[in-house]
């Protein structure tokens, strides 16, 4: 039997599937396929259920062909809450230009076996000491036969910490390429009997999970960041990009980070704590990496991890970019030294250093609040319910151990 799967994401980046055989999905593919929205986070109440999925393209994974969908409502329009919704409609103003939104992703992940990392292995360690070798090599042949590029893969900082890096491409797809790539990811993981986890911070006194994301904008195949006459090969417009998500990086924060786990990753192993650019220097919140070509020029968002709804990441970070250029943003020189060092750091902005604290930020920003569209107050009515649960009900471990005597 040949199977379709109906994917979509909830408010908090989750995927989600209705299953159909093929020839169902024939018969009803061009008026959608319906489904209860008010039992999927985010999206309606429950007096207005009925909702549709519209597929747009697929990958198929053996006798499975996976539909990535938009999400529309019981009146025929696109779901403003519907993650995928909120990043077409942030990429329309650049689309009616005539310009390309392009983004890839460095993907971080933990391997453990029960309750341990599943190695001792570090950065670019090979086999026997990179003991998930062969695992790597079954993730990146599942996206090679799925037709998803991929530039890299290695191990990294952490014991068991691996990652794998996606090639860049128009935002949405590589939204939906971040989704697969976890599906794959965790799946693949479970077959070596082994469990895989994107969590921000999963081991105290260890590097975090990132998901650093490339970023650009071209015009008929001419990376428009790119001017060979610059110091750094960045043009104006790319210059003023990075300005503007310099410039709402506090609010960006909230989508960036969005988990009360996430803030315990900032301001450790090279985790950006603090705003400002730099090109080599990795504790910077952007980087614009050294690039061999044209096409390759770029800005590197290194805040995010891999809890963050990729649409809304993407989203916030474009509607950030063109509001520098739009405002003409100067963009101040970058800093190539270590900021711990000589103090600099004491001088610089800080991003929030909690959930609530990056949530207040996103209220007073309009350009990060308008870029979740119709999924903004539902958002952040579960991020705040979220930190309530976190800050009245758990009792963690460090507590136990600090409090137990008192």
């Amino acid at each position: 039997m040949e199977l379709v799967s109906l994917r979509f994401v909830d408010i908090n980046g989750n995927a989600k599937e209705l299953l159909i055989p093929e020839e169902k999905f024939r018969e009803g593919r061009r008026d959608g396929f319906g489904f209860d929205g008010s039992s999927v986070q985010g999206f309606v109440r429950r007096f207005e259920s009925d909702m549709l999925l519209i597929p747009e393209y697929h990958y198929t994974v053996d006798n499975l062909k996976i539909y990535f969908c938009d999400v529309y409502g019981h009146d025929g329009k696109p779901c403003g809450a519907d993650p995928r919704v909120v990043l077409k409609n942030s990429m329309e103003a650049v689309r009616e230009e005539g310009v390309s939104f392009l983004a890839g992703v460095e993907l971080e992940f933990y391997l453990f076996s029960g309750r341990q990392p599943m190695d001792g292995a570090g950065y670019f360690d090979v086999s026997p000491r990179d003991k998930a070798y062969r695992m790597k090599l079954k993730v990146v042949e599942a996206l090679e036969k799925v037709g998803i590029e991929w530039e890299s893969t290695h191990h990294e900082v952490g014991p068991g910490q691996n990652e794998v890096d996606l090639k860049y491409d128009v935002a949405t797809k590589t939204a939906d390429k971040v989704l697969l790539a976890k599906d794959f990811i965790k799946q693949i993981a479970e077959e070596e009997s082994l469990s895989a986890t994107f969590m921000p911070k999963p081991i105290e006194g260890r590097p975090g999970n990132g998901m650093h994301v490339h970023l650009s904008l071209a015009e008929e195949g001419r990376n428009l960041f790119y001017d060979r006459e610059d110091e750094y090969q960045l043009s104006e417009d790319g210059k003023r990009f990075l300005a503007g998500i310099l410039e709402h990086a506090k609010a960006l924060t909230a989508v960036a980070a969005p988990t009360v786990n996430s803030y315990k990753r900032l301001g450790e192993f090279e985790a950006p704590r603090y705003v400002y650019w730099g090109r080599r220097n990795r504790d910077a919140l952007v980087r614009v990496p050294h690039f061999f070509s044209p096409s390759s020029a770029r800005v590197e968002f290194r805040l995010s991890d891999p809890s963050a709804n990729p649409y809304f990441l993407l989203s916030g970070l474009l509607a950030s970019g063109l509001d520098g250029i739009e405002k003409g943003l100067e963009l101040e020189n970058p800093i190539e030294r270590d900021i711990y060092e000589d103090g600099t750091y004491k001088t610089l902005e800080e991003v929030p250093s909690n959930l609530k604290e990056a949530l207040e930020e996103l209220k007073r920003d309009r350009v990060v609040r308008k870029s979740l569209g119709g999924a903004y107050e539902k958002f952040v009515e579960l991020k705040e319910e979220e930190w309530k649960l976190y800050e009245r009900r758990v009792v963690t471990d460090w507590e136990w151990k600090r409090y137990w005597e008192a």
